[in-house]
């Protein structure tokens, strides 16, 4: 079994960054009063995201509305929606480009970390950046003629892949080290309450869907988010130990391995996961490959591989 502790150095992520210090002092100052329909929207739907947006300079005018180190990443997001927000980390660089970006106004400067893009159609785009990396990426709707279909393009490393993990998906690089976790996606509306939604990739464009209309309460939020920070390490099996991953039985040895790297917390992650991760190793097995687990904020990814370790 290879272990390999995945660590983001001082790069960009999918929304990290650091401002060089000849900037900072030319960029203008966030807005004093910002725009309450929008970022009151945004702190009452994700408090603790909000609450932790990094303390970095945000600007309205200039290229870059954020140019900083966050969290061992450098995050880039620009005044004109269209140029899209990077992210460099250790492990490789990633883009996101933003839905709507053609139609939408500039970056208003929300507060320090957090700007938004009034997309034109009744919808916002909100990008906070959290001090403790990440990148969460909101959609404002305010009301039922919005659309219901938000579409990231993804810029990621050559050689790389989004392999899925659960509901959310890892972005890895060429040899298969994680870039950053998308969580889950969630909406909620104007009370609080649940609004259906899901993503469909298709190649590198991640759509988030988010199934509202005139029965929720307005204005509604989701977001999908980009985690560069807390992934924990991946783990590589060899041809045996992918083979011991292939039945139930096999998996508590599996997932012993993984507590034994990750502590406990991540053997509960693996335990959870059992099922997955036995398909996904007989798969690779069977194709004279070996398994790879990716370990995240809540669940375990699984990516198949060759060469190396895997003999």
């Amino acid at each position: 079994m290879s272990f390999k502790k995945q660590r983001n150095s001082a790069a960009i992520l999918v929304g990290c960054a650091t401002i060089a210090l000849g900037l900072i002092g030319a960029t203008p100052a966030v807005a004093d009063t910002p725009d309450p329909s929008t970022i009151e929207s945004v702190i009452r739907a994700t408090p603790a995201t909000a609450n932790d947006s990094a303390q970095v300079p945000t600007a309205e005018t200039g290229k870059n509305a954020i140019d900083a180190d966050v969290a061992d990443a450098k995050v880039v997001v620009p005044v004109e929606p269209e140029s899209g927000i990077t992210v460099d980390t250790a492990a490789g660089e990633i883009g996101v480009a933003l839905p709507f970006a053609s139609r939408a106004n500039r970056a208003n400067a929300e507060k320090k970390g957090i700007v938004s893009y009034d997309n034109n159609n009744g919808s916002s785009t909100v990008p906070v950046i959290t001090s403790s990396g990440t990148l969460q990426i909101n959609s404002v709707i305010n009301d039922s003629s919005a659309p219901s279909r938000y579409s990231y393009d993804l810029t990621i490393p050559e050689g790389g892949s989004i392999v899925p993990a659960g509901r959310g998906y890892f972005i890895v690089n060429e040899s298969n080290d994680p870039v950053a976790f998308i969580a889950e996606p969630w909406a909620k509306d104007a009370n609080g309450a649940p609004v259906a939604t899901h993503y469909e990739l298709d190649g590198t464009t991640l759509t988030q869907f988010v199934d509202h209309n005139t029965t929720n309460a307005y204005p509604i939020v989701a977001d999908p988010s980009f985690v560069w920070e807390g992934i924990l390490p991946a783990v590589k099996l060899n041809r045996a130990e992918t083979k011991t991953a292939t039945t139930m039985t096999g998996m508590a040895t599996v997932c012993g391995w993984v507590t034994r790297y990750t502590s406990y917390a991540g053997g509960l992650i693996c335990g959870a996961n059992s099922l997955s991760i036995i398909a996904n190793s007989q798969r690779a097995y069977n194709a004279g490959k070996c398994e790879e687990l990716l370990v995240g904020p809540g669940v375990i990814g699984s990516i198949a591989y060759s060469g190396g370790y895997c003999k």
